[in-house]
């Protein structure tokens, strides 16, 4: 089946956006919350287009922000503070240092977002777990081998047959019921680790004095009951702190796990499941 022969990468890109629900207008920019969770369908330029709009608006109050997207490696956050000076604006030079997958991001599909957070100050981090990190994880590797911190937030998050079982339903949904069912637990360890990845990366820029951290993630990632806010939640940040908002497109539908929903139309994209069926 050509399904097993997709790249890792494709796979992990493909978990994303899934949590879809009929949206409602957008909240105003202006919130006193600390952790907000911006969700995307990864694809959908105007989905970006309006974010970015939102953005700027949000980060008008002067508070100290910092971005973290998925679409950056975690490890590559050291990095990008030696940009020179003069290239602190440059959207293009910031993701060259972060060493962006450009070819599977779709670049420059993001490029609104990560101008208007370096046009407003903001430091950018990355939040995303990097393929190298994530490969083992699709192997079905334990996650007693993972980094101390990132195991322990894990462990300290409830998880049940409940949670595992939605995980297990999204990730085959997505993957049109073409996912072999011995790589379902395998992909739903990878996307938890991803998510108390993201986790880990905004409660680090907390620490690191940013009264404001924003989330770039797809939808799956924005979930409250799945994604990263259990996390965050787990490592005693309060429900009250942290806001969510799925970007949706219409005709998608399944529970609304977000605080707010953006609705827009569907991007151009061949049929998703054309070379799962095959």
């Amino acid at each position: 089946m050509k399904a097993l022969t997709l790249t890792l990468s494709l796979l992990l890109l493909a978990l994303s956006g899934l949590h879809a629900a009929p949206a409602a207008a957008a909240d105003a920019p202006a919130t006193s919350a600390r952790f907000i969770l911006l969700g995307e369908v990864h694809d959908n330029a105007e989905q970006h287009r309006l974010r970015a709009a939102w953005l700027a608006e949000l980060m008008k109050d002067g508070r100290r922000s910092t971005v973290v997207f998925e679409q950056i490696p975690a490890q590559r956050t050291p990095a990008l503070a030696s940009l020179p000076a003069e290239a602190r604006h440059d959207a293009e030079a910031l993701v060259e240092l972060a060493q962006l997958d450009k070819k599977n991001w779709r670049w420059p599909l993001h490029k609104p977002l990560f101008e208007t957070s370096l046009q407003a100050g903001a430091t950018v981090a990355g939040g995303n777990l990097s393929r190298e990190e994530l490969r083992p994880l699709m192997k079905g590797v334990s996650a007693e081998t993972w980094p101390a911190d990132l195991r322990r937030l894990l462990e300290q998050t409830p998880w049940g047959e409940a949670q595992q079982s939605a995980m297990i339903r999204t990730i085959d949904e997505g993957h049109c019921g073409a996912l072999p069912a011995a790589m379902q637990a395998p992909m739903a360890l990878a996307q938890r680790a991803r998510d108390a990845a993201m986790a880990r990366a905004m409660l680090a820029a907390r620490e690191g004095g940013a009264e404001r951290v924003v989330l770039i993630a797809g939808n799956g990632h924005v979930d409250r009951e799945l994604g990263v806010p259990r996390y965050l939640e787990a490592a005693g940040v309060p429900a009250s702190e942290i806001r969510t908002i799925g970007y949706l497109e219409q005709g998608q539908e399944g529970p609304g796990r977000f605080d707010s929903r953006v609705l827009t139309a569907p991007a151009e994209r061949e049929d998703p499941c054309k070379s799962l069926r095959r």
